[in-house]
Formats: structure tokens, C-alpha cells, sequence
């Protein structure tokens, strides 16, 4: 499948300061990407560069397969994007806002109430935005980002900020859009356990570079892993193959993947071996993020 968005070499100075230093990456397509780095990474210039915003000294972007030097304001009508503060008119109303924002950008206001209900703001459409909560004004943002109907939504930190319950509901949405709407969205974030919990896939950048991307199952590792501290570790492993299990000798422990700790416990058991240990094997983004970030 050709992905929704690839960079291939791409490098971007500002003088004598290197925002890219050589990125390659790719944004699936139909996907929830989760866009993380250490400040100073490279991601707004990343997010700038696929907008048509900044243009990089060299390297390739492609958007939905064609390079966006070859028809940029035709490919960019095709991306949604929230990349800074939401520039609303606190003064009008969320109807209104959505309104001008339609004239502006050149797009039909002829779907506007169902955009303000699907992003849950549709008993607030007449309230003045002065009167919004930052997560409101998040939710109205995506809703003038999705005026064109793109069929890619470029999010940056939209998470932060919010509180719980407006954090559960954009999450909720972002989600509907990739599920029930096929769009591809790209979400830059500090928040790593809200990018594990959401994304379906990871792109890691890191001084101007791509240091890590792929689909986040992979990244991380099976999620019924587990490791087993026992004496002996070699029959606890005869054992647990014996009952079918994916079980290996790892330095002193046995790590076992593929059923739960309480299945573990219980095989063992019949043999009259008991785990001095049993905990979960499987590794966090927050973990895997710092051990590459912090390595480089």
C-alpha cells in the first residue's frame, strides 16, 4: 500500500542551524501514527515541510503517492492540519468560526453541524468560543481541519493541556476517524503512554533524524510476555514446552510468551516448580523511547 505520507532524504537548515539533519520516514496510510521526538527533533519542521510551509534543501516528500513539489496546492487541500494554537474568533460562535473558516480556506459550509456533532460539539454550536475550555477549542480546530473531508490529518500536541475528560473524548475521536472514517492521522506528542494507548504505528525522530518507525505491536514486543524468576530454570522450560508454551531460558530467568502469568503459574505448579518471580516482560514506548534518545 502506498503510504499516506514518505520523506526520503529530506534536510532542512536555517542557517547554520540542521532542523533535518537526513529524514526518511513513512506515515502509513489508514493508520493512527504516533510523531515523537525530544524537543528540538525535528517535528514541527517535519510537519511545516509536508504542509508546503518550509521547503527543505534537499530530499523528497510524497503525499498519497505524488510529490508534493509537483502539485502542492492541489495535495495540500488533501491534509487537515492543527499545528499551532487554533486561530479561532473567540468573539463568534462555533458555527460562525467554522464558517469563516470554510470561506477562508475555500471549502462548502454545507456540512458543518454534522462536523461540530461528530467532534461532540453540537450542543455548544451557539456558544462564543471566549467561553470554551482549551479542550473544546482543540475539538473545534479538528473540526475546521476536517472542513475539506482530507483524507489526512496532520495533529500537533493536540493532547496537551487538556484535562482527563477532555483528553478521553478527543482520543475517542481520533480513534473514530481512523476506525470508522479511514483517514490517516498523525499525532505529535510528549504524552507517550496516551501515543502507546492510541497509535497503531511509531515514527521517532531524534537531532534531525529518523531513529526509529514501524508498526507499534512490533516495536514492542508481544503483550502477553512474561518473565519467570526460578531455581531451575532449564525444567521449568521442558516443562512449559511440554504443554505447549513458547518458553526459552533468558540469562537466569525463563521468559515465556503467549499466555497469561496465572496459566505459567498453574503449568509449573504440576510439576512442583514454583516462580520465585513472574511479571510482565513486555517493554513500554516511555522505556523503549529513552533507551534510543538516551543512547544516541
Amino acid at each position: 500500500m502506498i503510504p499516506a505520507v514518505e520523506l526520503v532524504g529530506v534536510k532542512k537548515s536555517y542557517g547554520d542551524v540542521v532542523a533535518l539533519a537526513d529524514v526518511s520516514l513513512q506515515f502509513p496510510a489508514g493508520q493512527l501514527t504516533g510523531f515523537l521526538g525530544p524537543n528540538g527533533a525535528g517535528k514541527t519542521t517535519t510537519f511545516r515541510a509536508i504542509l508546503g510551509l518550509t521547503r527543505p534543501q534537499e530530499g523528497r516528500i510524497e503525499v498519497l503517492g505524488t510529490p508534493i513539489a509537483s502539485d502542492l496546492s492541489r495535495l495540500v487541500k488533501r491534509i487537515g492540519a492543527v499545528v499551532e494554537e487554533p486561530g479561532l474568533h473567540r468573539t463568534l460562535d462555533a458555527v460562525d468560526n467554522m464558517r469563516v473558516a470554510a470561506l477562508t480556506l475555500g471549502f462548502g459550509a454545507e456540512h458543518i453541524d454534522e462536523l461540530l456533532d461528530f467532534v461532540g460539539l453540537g450542543s455548544d454550536a451557539r456558544r462564543p468560543v471566549s467561553g470554551f475550555s482549551k479542550g473544546m477549542r482543540q475539538r473545534l480546530a479538528l473540526a475546521i481541519a476536517l472542513l475539506g473531508d482530507p483524507e489526512i490529518l496532520v495533529l500537533d500536541e493536540p493532547l496537551d493541556g487538556l484535562d482527563p475528560a477532555g483528553q478521553v473524548t478527543l482520543k475517542a475521536t481520533l480513534r473514530a476517524l481512523v476506525d470508522e472514517s479511514a483517514k490517516t492521522v498523525i499525532v505529535s506528542s510528549h504524552d507517550l503512554g496516551d501515543v502507546e494507548a492510541l497509535a497503531d504505528h511509531v515514527v521517532v525522530l531524534d537531532r534531525g533524524r529518523t531513529v526509529m518507525q514501524g508498526p507499534l505491536a512490533d516495536l514492542l514486543g508481544p503483550g502477553d510476555r512474561h518473565r519467570v524468576g526460578i531455581s531451575d530454570a532449564a525444567a521449568a522450560v521442558e516443562v512449559l514446552r511440554a504443554a505447549g508454551f513458547d518458553a526459552r531460558v533468558d540469562g537466569d530467568d525463563v521468559l515465556v510468551d503467549g499466555v497469561s502469568g496465572t496459566d505459567v503459574s498453574r503449568v509449573l505448579a504440576r510439576s512442583e516448580l514454583y516462580p520465585e518471580s513472574l511479571m510482565s516482560a513486555r517493554t513500554t514506548l516511555e522505556r523503549l523511547f529513552l533507551d534510543i534518545t538516551e543512547a544516541r
